[in-house]
């Protein structure tokens, strides 16, 4: 194992030693007031080191959660720079998939007619990362600007290949299917041609159940709110890169309703997870099995490509946990309702 391969190895676990506890959670469960949360963070927590220069009593929601993405990106960055040659490609796969999220936010935005909202939410501090210039955003009014701005990217073709007739609506849910199929084509090529035996395969196995946990809430989602049909659900679904058979995944699709698809959820892998829990919403269900899965790799695995994926995972869930609670307490939820949206 090579030098670079040990230090991702420590420098995760060391990062992961500081995660919250039940006993974090907890704390943050009976606060009252956002203020109180950032200054729970700030003197009991490894969040200290972005919260440090926040007063308590000016922090409003938006900025806290902002800070706290800041430090997710922050700190996988600080583990990724330890790859080295080659494998560096696969450590800076991260950022084209914040890179897809983004521009599919600036999407939404520019169908809302919102774009001022950039000004409050854009992740400046990935200057110097993405391969467009994300704080060239600030300037798009509309799809055509923000097409010269991505120009020279491998976006700017996936995307123009959606875009409708000039004046009509764009159609960001086929952009995203095609944004995320060509991520994931890149991610399985580059895993492909960086790693053999078992950690590719064990990689592949994380991002073709990320694939498959998304096609399941996709599924769900559009039974329970949209009551779409069979053909409308299968143009958005991503089939490539899984493992469920096709027989399962036309079950899914044709089931009559969002609760008969999850009864028949429970005949496929994951029928351990299906039904010992309440359905607060479908996306802690699926998070959850994504979590525990990465949880797992990342304790015990000895590949460090491997442990930095399964990191992220586990670090970024986190970070929603912590947006679950703020979210909660600033709408002055009860603490079980919170509770009932924490993975750990």
């Amino acid at each position: 194992m090579t030098f670079a391969s040990n230090a991702i190895l420590a420098k995760a676990r060391s990062m992961y030693g500081g995660h919250l506890t039940s006993s974090d959670y907890e704390a943050l469960l009976s606060l009252k007031s956002v203020s109180e949360v950032v200054n729970y963070l700030k003197n009991n927590t490894d969040y200290s080191s972005i919260l440090g220069d926040i007063r308590e009593n000016d922090v409003h929601r938006g900025q806290l959660e902002a800070l706290l993405s800041e430090e997710s990106f922050m700190r996988i960055s600080r583990l990724a720079r330890y790859g080295v040659g080659k494998e560096r490609d696969f450590y800076m796969l991260n950022i084209m998939g914040r890179e897809v999220n983004i521009l599919l936010h600036v999407l939404r935005l520019i169908n809302a007619n919102r774009l001022e909202d950039l000004k409050v939410i854009l992740p400046s501090y990935l200057k110097g990362y993405t391969t467009f210039d994300i704080n060239g955003l600030l300037n798009v009014h509309n799809i055509d600007d923000l097409m010269k701005l991505i120009a020279k990217t491998d976006y700017a073709k996936v995307i123009a290949s959606c875009l409708p007739e000039r004046g009509k609506r764009i159609n960001v849910n086929k952009i995203e299917l095609e944004l995320k199929r060509a991520y994931y084509d890149h991610y399985e090529e580059t895993v492909k041609s960086l790693y053999k035996g078992k950690t590719q395969q064990e990689l592949l196995k994380m991002l073709e159940t990320s694939v498959e946990l998304d096609n399941i809430t996709k599924i769900y989602r559009l039974k329970k709110y949209f009551n779409a049909s069979p053909v409308e659900i299968t143009e958005l679904l991503l089939l490539d890169h899984t493992r469920i058979s096709k027989r399962m995944m036309k079950e899914l699709i044709n089931a009559k309703d969002a609760d008969d698809m999850l009864a028949k959820l429970s005949t496929s892998a994951y029928r351990i997870d299906v039904g010992d829990h309440d359905y607060v919403y479908i996306e802690y269900y699926t998070q959850r099995i994504e979590y525990n899965l990465a949880k797992k790799y990342m304790m015990f695995s000895t590949s460090a490509p491997l442990v930095f994926m399964t990191y992220v995972i586990v670090h970024n869930i986190e970070i929603e946990n912590l947006k679950h609670i703020v979210e909660g307490v600033r709408y002055n939820q009860d603490a079980d309702s919170i509770r009932k949206l924490i993975i750990q």
